[in-house]
């Protein structure tokens, strides 16, 4: 099997020290990644991918200054996001170790209800050095199968040398 990876360009914006490249499919999809909105100490969303048409987003989250070795800090950051998904009102599916980028990482699938309907959440959770990355992709829960494809528009960066 051969892995494709594709180099980054150098863009001014919240992920310019990004892992991996958002490439959306076609102009029904925004990406704002210009600013970031700070969430908590050391944490920020810096980007979000919406196709208000069809009512699917992915929200990129980046957590900064991690100080633990990378397993420890993936540790930290799913203990967080399983405290949130211990909300009466979220119903947790799943939380299973997966590959993401070629990389460690957990992923969690969760549903919530808003209203009269569920809204679907598949969420992967990974580390890159010192900085944390979630990538939250979210629908109606009858979008499954497209909530499941919106991964695809992450591609990973692979560096030249200098």
């Amino acid at each position: 099997m051969i892995a494709m990876a594709t180099p980054c360009l150098l863009v001014a914006g919240t992920l310019d020290d990004a892992p991996f490249r958002v490439v959306v499919p076609n102009n029904d999809w925004k990406l704002d990644d210009s600013t970031a909105q700070p969430m908590g100490k050391d944490v920020f969303l810096v980007a979000t991918a919406i196709n208000a048409k069809a009512g699917l987003k992915s929200v990129v989250i980046k957590a900064v200054n991690l100080k633990e070795s990378p397993d420890s800090a993936l540790e930290g950051l799913c203990a967080g996001m399983r405290d949130t998904l211990s909300n009466p009102a979220v119903k947790k599916i799943s939380d299973a170790e997966t590959i993401f980028l070629g990389r460690k990482a957990r992923k969690f699938t969760y549903e919530i209800a808003q209203g009269d309907r569920m809204v679907y959440n598949e969420a992967i959770v990974f580390i890159v050095q010192n900085i944390g990355w979630t990538i939250a992709c979210v629908g109606h829960a009858e979008q499954k199968d497209e909530i499941k494809q919106l991964f695809a528009f992450y591609h990973p960066c692979v560096t030249t040398a200098k």
